[in-house]
C-alpha cells in the first residue's frame, strides 16, 4: 500500500487546474490572518503563469500540490513573511522545498533544510541523491539542503525556527506531536499537509485506521491560543497556522 499516494478527490464544482485562491477557504484564512492580503500580490489569475525565476523548473517537478497551485502559496508565504530559519519534513521530489528556496534567494536571505527518510521509507520515496541534483539544478544550492532523518526526532535539533512546513504521511495524531514538539519553537508559520474532510477520507486513513485530522486541530485551537489556524480546502488540503505576534510584525 502507498500511504502517500492521493486519490482523486476533486469537487465537482473544484476541478484540478482551479486556483486554490479562488475557494472559499482562502478568503477564510485572509480574515483570520490579515496580514497574509500581501500574498495575492504573488497569486496570478491562472496556474500557468510564471511569477519567479525558475519556476518552470520546479513546476516540472512530481507533486499533488501543483494540482491547485499551492507552490505559489509556498513561495508567496516565504516573500511575505521573510523567515530565515526554515525546516520541511517530509520532502518527496522537493517541489515545495525548492519553491521556498527560490523565494528565500529573491528575499536574498534564509535557509530550508528539508528532512526526509527517503530510501529507508517502505511506500513512496525519492532517492536523496535524485533530490540533492535537483536543488543543484535548478541553481539553490544556497539556500536549500536536504538529509535522511526521522522527522519525529529531530526537534531535539532546533532550538527555534521561523518556518516550518510538515507532509510525513499525516494523521491526527502527526498533528498533535508537530504542536507539542514545535509550537514553542516555531516563531511565524506552521504548515501541515490535510486538514479537511476529503483528506480525512481517504483510503488509507480508512484502512490502516488513522485518527483523523479535523477534531485534531479543533483541539489545538483550544489549547494553543496564540496560534490562527486555517485549513486551504482543495484536496489534498494545507493547514496553515501562524504565531499571533507573527501577524502584527
Amino acid at each position: 500500500m502507498n500511504l502517500r499516494e492521493q486519490a482523486d478527490h476533486s469537487r465537482p464544482d473544484f476541478p484540478v487546474g482551479t486556483p486554490f485562491w479562488e475557494d472559499p477557504s482562502f478568503r477564510t484564512l485572509l480574515e483570520r490572518c490579515p496580514k497574509l492580503t500581501a500574498l495575492t500580490v504573488y497569486l496570478p489569475s491562472d496556474l500557468k503563469t510564471i511569477v519567479f525565476d525558475g519556476q518552470t523548473d520546479i513546476q516540472a517537478v512530481q507533486s499533488s500540490y501543483k494540482d491547485h497551485g499551492y507552490g505559489y502559496l509556498f513561495y508567496a508565504l516565504t516573500r511575505v513573511l521573510r523567515p530565515i530559519r526554515c525546516v520541511e519534513f517530509g520532502v518527496l521530489q522537493g517541489f515545495s522545498l525548492l519553491s521556498v528556496a527560490a523565494a528565500l534567494r529573491d528575499n536574498r536571505g534564509g535557509n530550508i533544510q528539508g528532512f526526509d527518510l527517503f530510501e529507508d521509507y517502505p511506500y513512496q520515496h525519492e532517492n536523496e541523491a535524485d533530490v540533492l541534483d535537483r536543488i543543484k539544478a535548478c541553481g539553490l544550492q544556497n539556500w536549500a539542503q536536504a538529509y535522511r532523518a526521522d522527522a519525529f526526532q529531530m526537534h531535539e535539533s532546533f532550538d527555534n525556527l521561523d518556518y516550518l512546513h510538515v507532509d510525513i504521511s499525516n494523521n491526527g495524531d502527526t498533528y498533535r506531536r508537530v504542536f507539542e514538539h514545535w509550537a514553542s519553537k516555531v516563531r511565524q508559520v506552521i504548515i501541515l499537509e490535510g486538514g479537511s474532510d476529503d483528506r480525512d477520507q481517504v483510503e488509507w486513513m480508512i484502512k490502516y485506521e488513522k485518527p483523523p485530522i479535523v477534531p485534531v486541530i479543533h483541539d489545538i485551537r483550544r489549547t494553543n491560543p496564540d496560534w490562527t489556524i486555517a485549513t486551504l480546502e482543495p484536496f489534498p488540503s494545507l493547514t496553515v497556522a501562524m504565531r499571533s505576534d507573527a501577524l502584527t510584525g
